[in-house]
């Protein structure tokens, strides 16, 4: 009876929380939400005619007060002085075809005057080497120990004596200094004649070459690299990036692994000191030249010029792991493209340090593959699978994402068991590249099957031809919609064995699959070489794998540690360059770009500094300048081959040599001044990966990016279209322009474009036309040039007459004052000017060329000497104008004077300490300053120079070039003008810890000691409009083209205009508060709010306190909502925090609590009622059913522990943007956030940016000589809207079961309690203030509507892949073009020279030795 009580009470329980659920707001359990529902919200009235009223005065008044800023007549003035010297400018259209390729040709130019250089040195080290070839033994013994003993520059070990850098001018033509000259006396070849009766040692250790004496040799023990600590005179050039060298030696480098008195080392640092003259020759016939190398397959390094070895700046240990043979650039020089098929054992015996080994072997041998190679790795046991489930067939590009992905699988899916069938393994090699030879042939008429066009020569017939080739004339035609076949190079085919040991030689497999050619994949005997290395201490019976690589023209290692690892994967490289010494032909291989502080970084040396949250502690300008200056560059190399023909040993491979070119050295033929505004050029390789491009982003302050080196063209061309990241990229004309690109067609198309400017924070959507060509002959270099232009005044050139001496000579007084800027260009010679120093000064030195000998003979280009005159007469207006503010008459030739009432006005503005300086600059890249203000920051407008460097570069400048031509006519007229803010740093020295801190000091300096200085910052507002000239010479019946000749501004201090002319804002008004924003939704001005001062909102998004308003902006078209996305982004992992505090919401919680536990009662007693009372047997039929089916069960999914986060977010956390300095950001800088991983990675992000293209009224403004009322103007210029506050709820991790916000998505389990608020109606009106960027927003509501609504942040969002789409997109082979040259297969090399494919035969030997005494003495133990 107590047991059915019990049964009803809980049955009573169930229907008692049935009806709680039903009536309450809350769902299910787990998800679960509080919020407040209101069934009515009463909706907010329109403004009154009175607030309409003040709104209107408010505009007027506005209108009035900008427009006294703007100093209306000294920008007159300024026009006028243009037009008096509009006759010496030529305004003509171009042939913008004939332009780029123009710059293609001079860039070409270049290029083929750093290959001249290239094959000099290709010359000299092949003749050297065989000099030394030629000499006996005896002769190299005693040329090793005279090197022993004088030793050679190793940059490891020289020491450095600094000089002058006024030396700069040195000379470079002698080959060696009066402190230097042991080297050069000690580097000629030891002859017979020179020996003496002394016997030399053979020993490649100094040790054994002195054994004599034992103190002796102690004594050489302890400094036995004390012949290699020479001294080494060395300068800081500009011309080698800042660094200190020394321009008439080089240096050597040996890496770590190898002893540097090693005989060959020694041997080869002798017979390769012959190209330090070549260097030197090479850099005195082309200046532009700069590092300049030789790799011996030895290891030795020689580089010019020389200098001390730099370590990686985390090898704190000076461990030096760089080694010359396995970087990128040395290895494509001395092979051809290559697919490769690594097959890994993952047999049962593969455990422990063997799996390690190999492992890492495999990570090895993916560090030597680039982007023009393909890859795929297999794993074999009984069967042989794909270690990769995104990579399930064929081959991959072996792109720098997809050997990373690689890596990660192997150390992840790898379980050793079974036993390996190498037969299996082997053929599923063969099959992925038979398919890609194929597949090739199918879609390309076999021109690729057997690489015979490559091999063959020009000279041949037909007919010999066809004999050499069959395949290209018995290739089956494919169809022309038909989609090339990407995925393999057409070139080398490799198979790489990873074992412990085989029992089988896989024969059959051999025979069938590479020794006969099948001509549909294959044509050639033995076209797939096989490498084999051997893992593990215990060396079993090798015999097979040796032969597998023996038999198929491969090699053979025994990587008995992972010491060896490096050493032995390498053998491979001079194998592969076989059949390029045997034809003797030395391709020009180019490496993509690269930073030059990684010149000297090991291949493995991870490309980014750990994440610090200390380095946040900064400013906003130091982080971005905390890393190097950025210099791009892009090498060139050539292999040094030894041809069996010329060889006296079995050395065919003797290296490769390189030569450094700086990307600034490429741009120098297409530069900005002769493109314009907005205009810009960008070059692209084979890949459609960008050379240079202005939005090429290699570093984040001083974080480098992982995937800089392979930004696709596609990456930073945005179409106007593209509203979210969809892989693979839909086409669009971008997509044509890159195809057209890489196949080297020149053409010209147009494409609408989203660009952004102000560090991603404004975006505007244009038109523009790119105008490309290609550099010359492919087979030379990869390279297509692209130019890009906006019309209509892109397309119209300006040019001067040349100038008279005095205006030279005005020019050169006039650049002589302070604040003076111009841009820092290369203007004619790069190497000149660096070497000079200094870009003024340079610049300077044609200026008094010009004036004394009346012409510039030292600038070679037509185009470079029309900048400079350009220059002259920019100048020479300045110095006009500079006249007018002292004397009110600008020129002698004019002495009438300009305008008596705006000097007048001048004189006036001198007085008023708002107006503190006004600047212009000039499409020439000259940017001059006038202080008005006597009390004005002379070091603020320093800084504002140094933020904008380039005139027409710089933000501002586009900016207004852009809004001025937007606007119609009123840009020729000077009328309209454009607001922005700059930031200023003010160091104020104190003189007691104790000191007060204002808004705009950095928080973190509270600690600083007495003497430090404190540093504030100042705002300006930054007023500037745009000069346009509208002359057109030689076509006098066309309409004139508009073209803009440079932008006048004025910089006035925020404060005091904030407090002069916007102190009222919408005072009149009892509510409400008002904003003044720009074309992009940035704060300018905004109305105190209950007696509180905004003044840190300013420079903030609109949407962070009015987000209604702003989505109701975006629904009424006065702005658009731009979708951006960043190829370039840079995220964290940052951990999910499932504990955390939640006091926020603590009332919230307790009734979630108190539900929860009802909730838990109703289930229990739901489960009793149901299995226990009533459907006992339903319950035991489910679970013997779930136990039948356990080995089908889905797992559920693992929940994720990370989430990538946008390290711009991160930053934004701590640094403001908007500000130099540090500004309510109080950093603890001794902890840092555990939550978020050290190492940054590559990301795609995604955001949403706003811009206004809303003109407003375009008619004159209201005055006595018009009928215009502001009614009139107020009707087109105002609009009026009613929103709804959306409550806020704080925003927390996507797709996390993080409960610490108590916000999260509610279709994963989550949980949302938002703060209990009543949502408000208000209604509001937006203005656009006439002949401005700037527009008034009123917002009626309260100040709790403030705190409590919806707030829109601009937020990067990392886009996440599921599996799927990530393995698609990395499986997608961008269009691109094959090498032009591929070297695979030559007969010669069954030749016996070629017999030796292994380097174990010693190791072999002693092995062998030690299992024979093994098995000998276990025999013994068992006879006993």
């Amino acid at each position: 009876m107590k047991s059915v009580q019990v049964y009803v009470v809980l049955l009573l329980i169930h229907v008692t929380c049935g009806h709680m659920q039903a009536s309450s707001s809350v769902r299910e359990i787990p998800n679960v939400s509080f919020s407040n529902t209101y069934t009515s919200l009463q909706t907010a009235l329109p403004l009154s005619i009175k607030t309409k009223q003040h709104l209107r005065d408010q505009l007027v008044h506005l209108t009035e007060q900008l427009s006294s800023l703007t100093l209306t007549s000294t920008d007159r003035i300024m026009r006028e002085i243009y037009l008096q010297s509009l006759n010496t400018f030529i305004i003509e259209k171009r042939n913008l075809t004939e332009l780029v390729l123009e710059m293609a040709n001079y860039t070409n130019g270049a290029i083929m005057k750093k290959l001249e250089a290239i094959r000099n040195l290709v010359t000299i080290s092949e003749q050297s080497y065989r000099r030394f070839a030629e000499t006996d033994d005896t002769t190299r013994n005693a040329t090793a120990k005279f090197m022993a003993i004088y030793g050679y520059f190793s940059s490891k070990h020289v020491l450095n004596i600094t000089i002058n850098s006024t030396s700069e001018n040195s000379s470079s033509n002698t080959t060696s200094s009066t402190m230097t000259n042991l080297e050069s006396s000690s580097l000629s070849m030891i002859t017979q004649d020179e020996l003496t009766t002394e016997t030399y040692s053979t020993s490649t250790d100094m040790n054994d070459m002195s054994s004599g004496d034992p103190a002796q040799s102690s004594s050489e023990s302890e400094s036995e690299y004390k012949a290699l600590e020479k001294e080494l005179l060395i300068q800081q050039k500009k011309h080698f990036g800042g660094a200190f060298v020394n321009i008439t030696h080089s240096t050597v480098h040996v890496p770590t692994i190898i002893y540097s008195l090693n005989r060959e080392i020694l041997l080869t640092a002798n017979w390769s000191y012959n190209l330090n003259q070549a260097f030197i020759d090479n850099y005195n016939h082309d200046p532009e030249l700069t590092w300049q190398y030789f790799c011996s397959q030895t290891g030795l390094y020689r580089v010019w010029p020389g200098h001390i070895w730099e370590y990686p700046e985390d090898d704190t240990d000076k461990l030096d792991l760089f080694d010359c043979r396995v970087q990128n650039w040395y290895i494509r020089a001395t092979s051809s493209p290559r697919d490769v098929i690594i097959l890994i054992d993952a047999s049962g015996s593969m455990t422990g340090l063997k799996k390690s080994i190999a492992i890492q072997t495999v990570e090895t041998i993916l560090d030597t593959l680039s982007d023009d190679d393909f890859v795929q790795i297999i794993k074999f046991q009984e069967d042989a699978e794909f270690i990769d489930d995104c990579f399930r067939e064929g081959l991959v590009q072996a792109t720098f994402e997809n050997r990373h992905k690689f890596r990660t699988s192997v150390n992840t899916n790898i379980k050793t068991e079974d036993i390996a069938n190498f037969s299996k393994a082997l053929n599923k090699a063969f099959d992925i590249l038979d398919s890609a030879r194929t597949n090739i042939s199918r879609t390309e008429n076999a021109r690729l099957l057997c690489q015979c066009h490559y091999l063959s020569t020009d000279n041949q017939t037909e007919a010999q031809h066809e004999s050499f080739c069959p395949s290209d004339f018995n290739a089956n035609p494919y169809a022309e919609d038909e989609e090339p076949f990407l995925d393999s190079t057409g070139c080398n085919k490799m198979i790489m064995i990873v074992t412990d040991g085989a029992t089988e030689t896989a024969l059959n497999v051999f025979q069938s699959r590479n020794w006969y050619p099948n001509n549909v994949s294959t044509c050639h005997p033995i076209e797939t070489r096989v490498f084999t290395y051997m893992i593990g201490r215990e060396l079993g019976d090798p015999k097979h794998i040796r032969w597998m690589s023996c038999a198929n023209k491969g090699y053979f290692a025994h990587v008995s540690t992972l010491e060896d690892i490096q050493e032995n994967v390498e053998d491979y490289i001079p194998v592969t360059a076989r059949p390029i010494a045997m034809y003797n032909d030395h391709v020009t291989v180019w490496s993509s770009v690269f930073l030059d502080v990684e010149r000297t970084l090991p291949i493995k040396t991870y490309k980014w500094f750990p994440f610090k949250f200390s380095d946040l502690s900064i400013s906003m300008d130091e982080f971005k300048n905390k890393s190097k200056p950025v210099n791009l560059m892009i090498s060139i190399a050539q292999p040094i081959l030894n041809p069996p023909e010329h060889a006296r040993d079995e050395t065919i491979l003797l290296g490769a040599v390189g030569v450094d070119i700086p990307v600034k050295l490429l741009q120098e033929f297409s530069p900005k001044y002769r493109l314009g505004v907005h205009g810009y050029s960008f070059m692209i390789n084979h890949n459609g990966y960008l050379m240079f491009h202005p939005d090429l982003r290699p570093v984040l302050g001083p974080y480098r990016k992982q995937n800089y080196h392979s930004i696709d063209l596609d990456m930073v061309e945005i179409p106007y279209n593209l509203m979210k990241f969809v892989h693979p990229l839909p086409d669009s004309k971008i997509q044509n322009i890159r195809k057209d690109m890489v196949l080297s067609i020149a053409s010209q198309r147009s494409a609408r474009v989203k660009k952004h400017l102000d560090d991603m924070r404004r975006i505007e959507v244009v038109e523009q036309n790119y105008f490309y060509a290609t550099l010359g002959d492919k087979e030379s270099n990869p390279f297509t040039l692209g130019i890009v232009l906006r019309f209509p005044y892109g397309e119209s050139q300006v040019r001067t007459v040349e100038p008279a001496t005095e205006k030279v000579k005005t020019a050169l007084r006039f650049i002589r004052q302070r604040n003076v800027r111009i841009a820092d260009w290369i203007y004619c010679n790069s190497t000149a000017e660096d070497d000079i120093g200094d870009t003024e000064e340079s610049f300077r030195g044609y200026l008094k060329e010009k004036i004394e000998t009346d012409r510039i003979a030292s600038c070679p280009y037509e185009a470079s000497r029309q900048l400079i005159y350009m220059m002259i007469e920019e100048l020479y207006i300045m110095s006009k104008f500079e006249n007018w503010t002292k004397t009110g008459v600008a020129d002698r030739e004019f002495p009438r004077p300009l305008d008596q009432s705006a000097y007048f006005d001048f004189k006036e503005y001198q007085n008023e300490n708002h107006l503190h300086w006004i600047f212009l600059a000039t499409r020439s890249g000259i940017t001059a300053y006038w202080r008005l203000y006597q009390l004005a920051n002379e070091e603020h407008i320093r800084q504002f120079g140094d933020a904008n460097p380039n005139s027409i570069e710089s933000s501002y400048y586009e900016r207004t070039i852009n809004a001025t031509y937007t606007y119609g006519a009123d840009h020729i007229h000077g009328d309209h003008h454009i607001y922005s803010l700059f930031f200023g740093i003010s160091n104020i020295p104190t003189n007691n810890s104790h000191m007060g801190f204002d808004n705009h000091t950095n928080a973190t300096e509270a600690n600083m000691g007495p003497s430090t200085p404190m540093s504030t910052s100042h705002m300006y507002l930054v007023i500037t409009t745009a000069i346009w000239m509208n002359q057109t010479v030689h076509t006098p019946k066309q309409t004139a083209q508009n073209v803009p000749f440079g932008v006048f501004g004025v910089m006035l201090p925020y404060k005091t205009v904030r407090a002069k002319q916007f102190s009222n804002l919408c005072a009149p008004l009892d509510t409400g508060i008002c904003y003044i924003i720009d074309e992009n939704g940035y704060i300018m001005f905004v109305s105190p709010q209950d007696g509180k001062d905004r003044i840190d909102d300013i420079g903030k998004f609109l949407g962070e306190f009015e987000a209604s308003i702003m989505y109701d902006l975006v629904a009424k078209k006065i702005f658009s909502e731009v979708k951006m996305v960043d190829f370039q982004g840079v995220c964290l992992q940052r951990q999910l925090r499932l504990e955390k505090n939640s006091g926020h919401y603590f009332r919230g919680i307790l009734q979630a609590m108190s539900l929860m536990f009802w909730n838990i009662i109703n289930h229990l007693a739901v489960i009793i009622i149901r299995d226990v009372m009533f459907f006992p047997q339903w319950s035991y039929a489910t679970k013997k059913a779930n136990n039948i089916n356990q080995t089908v069960t889905v797992e559920k999914p693992i929940r994720k522990n990370h989430t990538r986060e946008s390290l711009s977010n991160i930053l934004l956390t701590h640094i403001d943007f908007r500000h130099p300095t540090l500004h309510h950001k109080v950093l603890n800088t001794t902890k840092d956030d555990e939550t978020i991983e050290k190492i940054p990675e590559a990301c795609i992000e995604e955001f949403n940016l706003y811009v206004s293209t809303w003109k407003g009224w375009q008619g004159p403004l209201p005055s006595k000589d018009n009928r215009v009322s502001w009614e009139q103007v107020e009707k087109e210029n105002t609009i009026y809207g009613i929103v709804n506050c959306t409550l806020s709820v704080k925003e927390a991790p996507e797709n996390s079961d993080d409960s610490y916000e108590n916000t999260t998505n509610s279709t994963n389990g989550s949980t949302i309690v938002p703060p209990v608020l009543a949502p408000e109606s208000y209604s509001y009106s937006i203005s656009k203030i006439p002949k401005s960027n700037l527009m008034l927003i009123y917002a009626n509501h309260s100040t709790e509507a403030s705190l409590s609504c919806e707030k829109l942040i601009i937020k990067r969002k990392p886009v996440e892949f599921t599996p799927e789409e990530w393995c698609t997109r990395l499986k997608t082979t961008p269009y691109r073009e094959r090498p032009h040259k591929c070297f695979f297969v030559h007969d010669g090399e069954n030749k016996t020279l070629f017999s030796k494919c292994s380097n174990a035969d010693r190791v072999t030997h002693r092995s062998l030795f030690v299992v024979l005494t093994v098995i000998i003495i276990e025999l013994f133990r068992f006879t006993n």
